[in-house]
C-alpha cells in the first residue's frame, strides 16, 4: 500500500465519492434533458433508454459499491490531488455509468463534475495540510493544479482531432479524455503516460469484445459502444501501477 494512504483519508474519500455519485445518479440524472432527435437522429433516440429510467436498484447498488472502493483507493494519491480523484471516483463514475447505458455523456453532468473538482482541489490547497504553510507552498500547489489541467488538454488533443476529422467519437469523449489526462497527471508524467496507454488498451479490448459479441448477438446500437468506461479505468490502472511494491 502507498505510504501516503491512511484509513481516515480512505474513509473520507469513500464518503465523498459515495455521496456525490449517488447525488448525481438519483437527483441529477432523472432531470436531464433528452437528446434532440433532430441533432442525433430519430433512430438513436428510439433505442436510447430515457435518463429517468436509469435509476434502478441494481444500478444504484453497483455505482455505490464502485464509488466507495474507488474513493478509498483515491486516498493513495499524493496531496493536493486527492480531491480531484474523489470527483473521478464519484460524480465522473456516474457520468460513465450513464454513458455505458446510453452512449451519451451529458454536458450538464460534466459541468457539475468540473465545479466539484475546482471546489475540492481549492479546498484541499487552502484548508488541508499543516496549520502553518508558506505562501510559496500554496502557490506551488496551485501551479501544480494548472499543470494537471495543461496535461489534461494535451491528452484530449488526439481525441479532438478524431472528433473533428472523422466523427468517430462524440465530443463527450473529448471532454472525458481531458479529465482522464488531468487526473493521471497528479501521479506525475509517468502516471500520465500510463493512464493514457491503459485507457487506450482497455478501449481496444472493449471494441474487440463488442465486435465479437455483436456478431453473434446483434444489438440495435450496431457496433457503437461506450468509450467512457475505458477512459475512466485508465487512471485507476495507473494508480495501481504506481502503488505496486518496489516502485
Amino acid at each position: 500500500m502507498n505510504p501516503g494512504w491512511s484509513l481516515p483519508h480512505a474513509g473520507l474519500g469513500a464518503t465523498v465519492a459515495l455521496v456525490l455519485a449517488l447525488g448525481h445518479l438519483v437527483v441529477l440524472v432523472p432531470r436531464l434533458d433528452e437528446p434532440d432527435a433532430r441533432e442525433v437522429g430519430a433512430d438513436v433516440v428510439a433505442v436510447k433508454p430515457r435518463y429517468r429510467d436509469l435509476v434502478t436498484a441494481p444500478r444504484v447498488a453497483v455505482t455505490a459499491l464502485l464509488a466507495v472502493a474507488a474513493g478509498a483507493a483515491g486516498a493513495a494519491v499524493p496531496e493536493p490531488g486527492r480531491g480531484l480523484w474523489w470527483v473521478w471516483a464519484g460524480p465522473v463514475l456516474t457520468l460513465v455509468v450513464v454513458d455505458q447505458a446510453t452512449t451519451f455523456l451529458p454536458v450538464r453532468l460534466w459541468r457539475w463534475c468540473l465545479a466539484e473538482s475546482v471546489v475540492l482541489v481549492a479546498g484541499w490547497v487552502v484548508l488541508a495540510g499543516p496549520p502553518v504553510r508558506s505562501a510559496t507552498l500554496v502557490m506551488a500547489q496551485g501551479w501544480a493544479a494548472v499543470g494537471w489541467a495543461g496535461l489534461g488538454l494535451a491528452a484530449a488533443a488526439p481525441f479532438w482531432l478524431m472528433w473533428r476529422l472523422t466523427g468517430g467519437i462524440g465530443y463527450g469523449d473529448v471532454r472525458l479524455a481531458a479529465g482522464a489526462g488531468a487526473v493521471s497527471a497528479v501521479l506525475g508524467t509517468d502516471g500520465w503516460l500510463t493512464g493514457l496507454l491503459a485507457s487506450a488498451l482497455v478501449g481496444v479490448l472493449l471494441a474487440v469484445g463488442t465486435w465479437a459479441v455483436r456478431r453473434v448477438r446483434p444489438s440495435p446500437w450496431g457496433q457503437v459502444f461506450s468509450y467512457g468506461p475505458a477512459l475512466w479505468l485508465g487512471p485507476w490502472i495507473a494508480l495501481a501501477v504506481s502503488c505496486w511494491p518496489g516502485r
